[in-house]
């Protein structure tokens, strides 16, 4: 019965010491989950849109970060601008709090539930023509003909920045002089830029009259 009990002992320790060992026992694993949301934009800013939900009797507001990406229904990157008012969406997003921080926005094609085509024209954002009287990270002064005093359009990092044929230049090309033509949105009495076009300068003709003289030298 010694010998039994022993044994019996001997096996309790032996698993004990056995799990101890182990260096997986004990550990947690945590995972990040990510929601996702469908439904149509109701309000944009720069730093956020609200969305209306059927789950919800109001709009949620998710919050974007510099890693937030903006896609197309094939996974395509499209520009931010795309991500409108009335825009069908879906959100990808992770819950910090009481915020929704979106990760990855998918703008969906919107539903014609007529029978007949009816067409539609995409909203544009109004645009400017000017020269930039100054410029830093968060701001361009523009001087256009219809202000005598230079206009100030805030920029963010979702600002497209590219040339007359759509190609994206740096942010450094805005040097004072630059003509430019700058696509905005208005919030409240703020201007928001939502893409800068550098056009090339005008190159004036300039045209050089050679006069020849002759001398007659006395023989």
């Amino acid at each position: 019965m010694k010998k039994l009990i022993l044994s019996i002992s001997a096996l309790v320790v032996g698993g004990l010491m056995a799990i101890a060992q182990n260096p997986l026992y004990g550990q947690t694993t945590s995972t990040t989950m990510t929601t996702t949301s469908t439904g149509t934009v109701s309000d944009w800013s720069p730093n956020a849109i609200a969305v209306k939900v059927d789950t919800s009797p109001t709009p949620i507001r998710y919050t974007f970060t510099k890693t937030t990406t903006y896609v197309d229904e094939n996974g395509n990157p499209v520009s931010m601008e795309t991500v409108r008012s009335g825009a069908p969406v879906t959100v990808y997003y992770e819950r910090e709090g009481d915020n929704f921080v979106a990760d990855k926005v998918v703008v969906n094609k919107s539903v014609t539930t007529t029978t007949e085509p009816a067409p539609s024209v995409a909203p544009s954002s109004p645009a400017v023509d000017g020269i930039v009287t100054d410029a830093d990270s968060d701001e361009i002064s523009l001087r256009t003909n219809a202000s005598p005093v230079p206009v100030h359009y805030h920029a963010h990092d979702s600002t497209a920045y590219v040339d007359e044929n759509g190609n994206p230049i740096s942010r450094k090309s805005l040097m004072p002089g630059t003509p430019v033509t700058i696509f905005y949105e208005q919030h409240d009495d703020d201007l928001w830029a939502t893409r800068v076009v550098v056009k090339n300068p005008v190159q004036e003709n300039q045209t050089t009259t050679t006069t020849t003289r002759e001398t007659t030298v006395p023989q």
